[in-house]
């Protein structure tokens, strides 16, 4: 009977175990539930904190590439590289000569010009002469026509008188027509060169005004037979070489200015809804991993996919619908640029659009102008003007 009782009694006390072990996991299981549901809670007012300070206030994306103005370098004239000073990755100023084209047949033409310009001045400073002498010319006509008409009234009086054969009177009458006729074209020619040196000066007769327009023509192809860069920057894709025949408008290299970049940035659709122009940005680059400054600069038109060379057609059966993104055009401030370094265009960035924050250095966009492609036209009229008194008469 006493070990009936001590097995009852022990299988008591393994029960009273049991469910102390019991209660005690599903404790420890409930702690592990409140503790996981408290991580929940703080998670979710973390992130509700989080975008209700700053998330909703940003908009961001890796979708984002550096680009620069690429200034395509072209000949305005045609003929052989005869000089060449540049290569890829070289750094060159703006003004700095990049190349020459053979300038011999310009210059001949120069000569031509200059000296197709003496002829004319000289030919027009011949008008005025030619007026006192066709003058002279006429005077001395209207005298032999009035001699005629004497020789022909007595030539007549005698034939009729029987004093004269009729040979002579013909031949008097002869003289006369011959006369009126010269007299005639005397005065044509004479009112010919009146009209052309009255009526215009030396600088607006044709033939010289003409003349002008070639020699200052061949002067400007002269100067185009050197090529300078239009900007400061580095070159880039040269495509020209000593002996190379190049012609107007063909693509010799390309300078791109890494102080005068941008950023493309190309957000979703979705993220557009509060970007506006002047909101700050902050940009990452992967070249360097700096952070630069800027701000929206300006909104494109239309979505990449739109603006491409070949837009897409979605009027098909089996469309399927794609977020669309929208290039923005993102300026980068310039002393941030001097502060953290150049950045190659092309290269990736991480942009972040501040909704919220304005920029206070935003500069409009700006009228460019250059006076490089531009012809002294003072040096030109100059020479012009020598050119006429050394051949005026």
């Amino acid at each position: 009977m006493e070990e009936i009782k001590k097995e009852e009694i022990k299988k008591t006390e393994n029960s009273n175990e049991n469910n102390e072990t019991k209660n005690s996991n599903k404790k420890i299981a409930l702690k592990k539930i409140l503790t996981f549901i408290i991580c929940l809670v703080v998670i979710g007012v973390i992130f509700i904190l989080y975008w209700a300070l700053y998330g909703r206030t940003i908009e961001d994306t890796d979708d984002a590439y550096v680009n620069g103005s690429q200034n395509i370098i072209t000949s305005q004239v045609s003929g052989t590289i005869n000089k060449l000073m540049i290569e890829d990755t070289q750094y060159v100023n703006k003004g700095d000569l990049l190349a020459t084209v053979d300038d011999i047949d310009y210059r001949l033409a120069l000569e031509n010009a200059t000296a197709s310009l003496g002829k004319a001045i000289r030919y027009y400073s011949s008008l005025n002469s030619q007026v006192a002498q066709l003058q002279k010319d006429v005077i001395a006509k209207e005298n032999t026509l009035k001699k005629a008409k004497t020789d022909y009234q007595i030539a007549k009086s005698s034939y009729e008188a029987g004093l004269a054969s009729k040979h002579e009177f013909l031949t008097t009458k002869d003289n006369l027509n011959i006369a009126i006729a010269s007299l005639e074209q005397s005065n044509s020619a004479l009112n010919n060169a009146i009209t052309q040196v009255s009526s215009t000066s030396i600088m607006t007769h044709p033939d010289v005004q003409q003349a002008i327009t070639a020699y200052k023509k061949a002067y400007v192809d002269l100067e185009r037979t050197k090529i300078y860069a239009p900007v400061s920057g580095v070159v880039a894709k040269k495509a020209i070489f000593l002996g190379q025949e190049v012609a107007p408008s063909q693509e010799l290299l390309t300078i791109i200015n890494l102080e005068n970049t941008w950023a493309d940035v190309n957000l979703k659709e979705t993220q557009m809804k509060n970007v506006k122009v002047g909101n700050k940005v902050t940009l990452v680059s992967d070249v360097n991993k700096k952070k630069y400054s800027g701000y929206v600069q300006g909104i494109s038109a239309g979505t990449g996919s739109s603006l491409s060379l070949l837009p897409a057609q979605n009027a098909t059966g089996n469309w399927i619908k794609i977020v669309q993104r929208v290039p923005v055009r993102v300026h980068i401030d310039s002393d941030s640029i001097k502060e953290n370094g150049i950045i190659p265009i092309g290269s990736s960035m991480k942009a972040t659009v501040y909704l919220e924050k304005n920029s206070d250095k935003i500069v409009p966009f700006q009228e460019k102008t250059s006076s490089l492609y531009s012809i002294d036209e003072a040096t030109i009229d100059e020479q012009v003007n020598n050119i006429i008194k050394n051949n005026i008469q």
